[in-house]
Formats: structure tokens, sequence, C-alpha cells
């Protein structure tokens, strides 16, 4: 007789972690024009370590989790948390959003500090 097997659901780590990347990457570039000018290498600093979390790590982080999920759906029964959908969706437009916004900022450093 075959062992049951119990349901399961989206990988929470992943989730969670490319969350803490986007809500991290949304203080430096919040906090860059509040404590440097664009002119400083403080606030280009901010502005790539923004992209870099936002662009880069939570991308990566939604892109595995998007992999586990897809493996677990097909793998054994799997039961859809909508929860875990709207969080996956919020940090995807999140991200996007914040990319954009450290585009501008590190075009504001570019402008003003080398094309100076």
């Amino acid at each position: 007789m075959a062992a049951p097997t119990s349901p399961t659901k989206g990988p929470w780590p992943l989730l969670i972690a490319a969350g803490v990347s986007a809500v991290i990457a949304l203080i430096l570039l919040v906090i860059a024009p509040l404590v440097a000018s664009p002119t400083q290498t403080l606030f280009f600093v901010l502005a790539i370590g923004g992209w870099l979390l936002a662009g880069i790590v939570s991308f990566i982080l939604l892109g595995l989790y998007t992999l586990k999920n897809t493996q677990r759906q097909a793998e054994t029964f799997y039961v859809e948390d909508t929860t875990q959908t709207l969080l996956y969706r919020i940090i995807m437009g999140g991200s996007f959003v914040l990319v954009i916004v450290a585009a501008v900022e590190i075009a504001f450093y570019v402008g003003k500090a080398v094309g100076a």
C-alpha cells in the first residue's frame, strides 16, 4: 500500500528573502537623497545597492521561488496559497518599480557628478 501524500505549498523562505531584499532596496533608495546630494559618492553607492538588491537579488530569488513552486506543483499534492501568490505579485511589481527608481537616482549621479 502506498504511503499517503501530504499537501504542500510554495517555498516560503525564498519568497520571504525576496521580500526582505526588496524592502532593504526601498530603504536604501529612500535614504539616498536624504543623506547625500546627487554629486556625492554615497548617493551613488546607495543607488547601486538598491539597484542590486531590487534588480538582481530579488528577481533571482523570485525566479528560484517560481522554479521550486513549479516543481512542487508537478511532484505532489499541491495546495494553492493565495497569500503567496499575492505576495509574489507585490514583490515582483515593487521590485520592478524600485529598479526604475534606482536607475533614475543613478542617472542623477552620472548627470551631475560625472557630466559636470
